[in-house]
Formats: C-alpha cells, structure tokens, sequence
C-alpha cells in the first residue's frame, strides 16, 4: 500500500477550503484502492476453488461470516477516522466529513458529531457493495460458466479484501497521526525559562492580548465582587491579574511552575529586576474607562494589585484535585489563561483537564478562559512547547455540561500571520456555572 503516502497532507494544519479539497482526493484515492483490493481478493478466492463443492447453505454462511470479518476492518477504520477529523477536519470519506461538519454547526453534543461520521462513512462502504452484488450475480445469470456459489465466493472473497483494506487504511491513518502528534516538544519542568517568556511575549502589548484584555474587562463587570479571585496557570505573568484587582477581596495566583511564582514574588518585592507591567495595566486601564490614565492611576493599580494579591500557589491541572486539597468548587471565579490548552498537546487530555479548572467554580460562579486556536505548539526562546489544537468548537463542548448556555459567550480572536510564535488566533470564553446538578 505504497499509495498511503498521499495521505500525508491529511494529517498537515490546513484552512478549511484546502481541507475540503485533500478529502475529496482522499475520497477519490481510497475508493480507488478498495475496489481494487476488493476485486483482486475476490478473483483469487473464486480462482483458488478452495471452497468449490461446498452446500449452498455452508457457502452463504461462509458469505455471513466474511461481514464480520469486514464490519471488524470498518470498525477500525471509523475509529481511525474519527481521530483524523478530531486533529485535522480531513477525512477519508467526503461523506463523513460532511455529516461531521453539518452536525457540529448544530450541536455541541460530540457524541452525536461522532455517530454522524460514523453512519456516513459506513453508509458510503455498505453503498460500495452494491457494484459487486450487481456484476457477480449478473454474471451467474447470463452465463453458465459462472455459478450461483461462484458469484457468493466471489463476494466473501471480496469482503475478505476490504476488511484487510479498512483495517490496513485504519491502522495507516492512525500511524501517520501518531507521527504528526510526537514532535520533539520542550519540556516544562527541564526547558521552560520565565525570563525568556516575558522577553518574547511581553516586552509590548500585543495584538493577543489586546483582545484578551479587553474580552476579560468586559467579562469582569459580570463576576460576584467581594470575593477571592482564582488565576489559574498565570505564570511568570500579571497582566491578567491587574484586571481583577477592582473586584476581588483576595487574589489567589497559581501556577505549576516553581520559578514562575518566584517571578511573581521578585514584581510583589518591588524588585527593579522584577518586568516591568505598567504598559499592561495602563492598557487595562484604558479598556476600563476607555481613556488615557495618569501614571499616578497605574501606580494605584500596582499598589491594590499587591495589597489583594494573599496567595502564590503550586497547583497540577494533571491532578484529580489540581489545588492539592485546599478545596474544589470554591472560587466566584476563576480566570484562566493560555493555560490548560498548553499543557498538553493532547485533545483528550486537554478535555480532561478542563472539565477540572471547571469544577474549581463554584455554582452560580464565573469561569473566564483564553486559549490559542488550532495551534500544535509555541515558541518561547527557540524552543516549541505543546498546545491541544483547540478550536471554539471544542471549547463550547467541553464547558456547555458545566455552564449555562444563556451565559456562556465564546469569542474568536484573529491576529494575523504570526508562524514564527506558532498561532495565528485565539480563542475567548466567559460562563456562568450552573446551579443544579453536573452531566459532564
């Protein structure tokens, strides 16, 4: 099967035109390959004659028997299938692309996005059958060399060869994702350095966090005030955290990384090494009351900034209870930031991990969220450190069991070329926990 790779553009980053156009030539390719696959095992089962005098009753169980065998294959193949959509929005089935694409519009069930998939692809295969049925027993009527047991070996045989095919198509596709999933990412524990983070992000702000700002801002005049904020996953950074100063009675920073809330700690000792934040929080200012703050106006925002600022905690989103024991469900809000979209590269993962930072706000509470959109990784000092790939589809699926749909606003951020960073959008979220009872 040396024509699998042709199949390597599925497995690449691609606008959705271009998606659209590699599915279509991987439809064309597969449909291809099968028949002539199908066709080949069929032709050397009927010319092998090793199943030749066999009851009609044995030979159409061995017919019922080769479905299993290729409802096996298929099987595989829509699994593989469905991580393909899931990483890329390419398929191998023009069909199922479509249903996918059609059903996610509609819902943010992915259940549902799944079954579709599903039933368009294996309605496609089961349609591929038709031609062989057509052509084999046709030409058991009109011709005595060929058998009415002839033509139904000829169709286990052609089964036979399409389980191998779906199952060898399926076991390829997965092999491909594999390799595109495994770059050599940096390590955070062994790679990551917060100095050289903020010299790469924040020496200005940025068009990123433009959007990000002021979508936060705005988020901010619908948080409960008077009660500890949670930023989860800031790192060496406090521009997000100058925003919810006003509103907090305590602001609780919390980060994976060690040498990240030392970062924090040299800014809250007023060490003049320390980065300076002050065009970020003019910036935040700014959006406040959409004018130009005295430098008097910043220098009060640092200062209550500090004052509210009563907690630096190390915290895992890999853990089951990511603040290590000191409560879940908690927090009127919690603002998290580029955060559990980077520490994975890994959708399934991410999903985890996020239905997780949700379950830190409390009923009725406020969860404002800002991640990068399709992005397989970013750069910080040269080295590239791993992202889900997430899109605002993904994030509407993966909060809408926790947060009321009425109150939950998703925003998408288009920033421009920017391949040197590893991002080209982000993706914006504000909702309202629900108040009753969780089906995540």
């Amino acid at each position: 099967m040396a024509w699998l790779a042709a199949l390597y553009p599925l497995c690449r980053p691609r606008p959705a035109a271009q998606r659209w156009l590699v599915t279509a030539g991987a439809t064309l390719l597969s449909t291809y390959a099968l028949d002539a696959v199908a066709t080949a095992a069929g032709l050397a089962l009927a010319a092998a004659q090793i199943l030749q005098g066999l009851e009609p009753g044995l030979v159409l169980a061995f017919l019922a028997g080769t479905y299993l065998v290729w409802g096996a294959g298929l099987r595989v193949n829509l699994q593989a299938n469905w991580a393909l959509l899931e990483a890329t929005g390419t398929s191998t089935n023009l069909l199922s692309k479509a249903a996918y694409d059609v059903v996610k519009r509609r819902t943010a069930n992915r259940r549902t996005w799944r079954i579709a998939a599903a039933a368009a692809y294996g309605g496609t295969e089961l349609a591929k059958e038709t031609p062989y049925y057509a052509g084999a027993l046709g030409a058991a009527l009109v011709t005595d060399a060929v058998s009415a047991s002839d033509a139904l070996i000829f169709l286990g045989g052609a089964n036979l060869g399409a389980a191998a095919y779906e199952y060898g198509l399926g076991r390829a596709v997965r092999g491909l994702l594999e390799r595109r999933r495994t770059p050599a990412y940096a390590s955070f524990e062994a790679d990551w350095r917060p100095q050289a983070y903020l010299a790469d992000y924040y020496r200005t702000v940025e068009a990123d966090e433009r959007q990000t700002i002021a979508f936060f801002v705005d988020a901010m005049k619908q948080c409960a005030p008077g009660e500890p904020i949670l930023l989860f996953g800031v790192g060496p950074t406090l521009h997000h955290v100058f925003l919810a100063a006003g509103a907090a009675s305590e602001l609780h920073l919390a980060d994976y990384l060690p040498a990240n809330l030392q970062e924090i700690e040299r800014w809250l000792a007023r060490d003049a090494d320390a980065h300076d934040w002050r065009p970020f929080v003019r910036y935040t200012l700014q959006c406040e009351n959409r004018a130009r703050p005295s430098e008097a106006a910043v220098a009060e925002r640092e200062a209550l900034t500090r004052a509210r600022i009563t907690r630096l905690l190390e915290v895992d989103i890999r853990r089951s209870d990511p603040l290590g024991g000191r409560g879940r469900a908690a927090y009127g809000t919690v603002i998290s930031a580029y955060c559990v979209d980077s520490a994975t590269a890994e959708r399934a993962a991410w999903r985890t991990y996020m239905r997780r930072l949700a379950e830190l706000v409390r009923p009725g509470g406020m969860l404002v969220v800002a991640a990068l959109r399709r992005s397989r990784g970013y750069v910080v000092g040269g080295r590239t450190f791993p992202s889900a790939d997430i899109d605002e589809h993904d994030l509407q699926a993966v909060l809408a069991p926790f947060f009321e749909p009425q109150d939950l606003t998703i925003a998408v951020g288009e920033l421009g070329p920017s391949a040197a960073k590893g991002y080209a959008s982000i993706v914006l979220a504000r909702a309202c926990r629900r108040r009753g009872a969780i089906t995540p």
